[in-house]
């Protein structure tokens, strides 16, 4: 274990560091904030982060239901594993860092005074001070900012080849906001269709083997869903799964209709496109195959190069025009943080009056 990492504090806190052969083309070091969630500390503990999510079902479900746990985290342990030293992981941002967390991390934590701030927007809302934003859907990218892949489901278990037949269909992810009707109601529809609908609880959302068609329709509302991630089409592809999508952005930003997915804006095409994927052994094959081809743009490795390409290229860019700037900057800073402030500050006031919060 001592050949993969280091672990000390500094004025902001702990921080680990990884060791390995290869450093990243950066200007200053990189550090990834977190949260400290639940499964951190056994990540970083393991020598190999998929033997870990294939071992170990708490780690496994606390990496599927964590957000902050899939940026910030097992990026840090993937890059440590492709050998890249020298990376930081902490709980507090610090100056002379590229520091990145996600957007929600940053609303909590508050502007840091003399850093530099990558913001991960994932489906939040957006941190106007940040000096740099990821997105991981293309329709949001904007100056300062890119696009990046977010990891697909760990340690997937592919369709089993020997299932033949078409009986069930499945839904694996969060129920509420995300699947169109109710499980209740796809249930007692697709049961007049000779055909079983099941809603996998986070401990099995990596468990495609006994899944024959995957579903991934938000609603019926035809609306791009520009904040979602293409994650559930890749997923089936990962697990050989033909997959049914609805309108979001991202399926096409990836994928084609009629070529690797079907897509259906309603309830009608919904259940057609299931209804020809049953009856139709062909058709899924060749989507299946469709599939695979292009989920080869999507692995582990592929994501590591698109990681590694982001920081060299774009934010460390940025980095540069921020450290040359900094009075211009430290001017912008101030003046989109007390908007943000009081942005954060009326949302809060909402959410008390509604007697709700945002998602933990």
């Amino acid at each position: 274990m001592g050949s993969t990492l280091q672990t000390g504090r500094s004025a902001t806190g702990d921080v680990t560091v990884s060791r390995g052969p290869k450093a990243l083309d950066l200007p200053v070091p990189l550090r990834f904030v977190h949260m400290e969630r639940p499964g951190w500390r056994e990540a970083v503990a393991a020598e190999d982060f998929d033997e870990l999510m294939q071992a170990d079902p708490a780690a496994r479900t606390a990496f599927a239901l964590g957000g902050d746990l899939l940026w910030t985290v097992q990026t840090w342990c993937r890059l440590r594993g492709a050998g890249y030293g020298g990376i930081e992981l902490a709980a507090r941002p610090a100056p002379g860092r590229i520091n990145l967390a996600k957007s929600k991390v940053w609303s909590r934590l508050g502007r840091p005074r003399d850093c530099f701030a990558v913001s991960i927007q994932a489906d939040y809302p957006r941190i106007a001070w940040a000096q740099f934003h990821l997105q991981q859907n293309r329709d949001l990218v904007g100056p300062n900012g890119a696009y990046q892949t977010l990891w697909p489901q760990a340690a997937i278990l592919p369709r089993d080849p020997a299932r033949r037949a078409v009986r069930r269909v499945g839904f694996l992810g969060k129920v509420g906001g995300n699947l169109a009707l109710g499980e209740g109601e796809w249930t007692r529809l697709l049961a007049g269709h000779g055909l079983e609908f099941v809603a996998r609880p986070p401990e099995r959302w990596h468990d495609f083997s006994d899944i024959d068609i995957a579903l991934g329709i938000r609603d019926f509302s035809r609306r791009p869903h520009s904040s979602k991630p293409p994650n559930k089409l890749l997923n089936a592809w990962l697990a050989g799964v033909p997959f049914v999508g609805g309108t979001d952005s991202a399926f096409r930003q990836v994928g084609t209709p009629e070529v690797d997915y079907l897509r259906a804006a309603s309830l009608d095409e919904a259940v057609a496109a299931l209804i020809r994927l049953r009856d139709g052994a062909d058709l899924r094959d060749r989507m299946v195959a469709a599939g695979r081809r292009q989920v080869a743009g999507f692995t582990a490795k592929a994501i590591i190069r698109e990681w590694v390409a982001n920081c060299e290229g774009p934010i460390a860019r940025r980095y540069r025009e921020w450290a040359a700037n900094r009075g211009r900057e430290a001017v912008r800073g101030h003046l989109t943080g007390a908007a943000q402030a009081a942005l954060d500050s009326a949302k809060a006031v909402a959410r008390t009056l509604l007697r709700r919060g945002y998602e933990e």
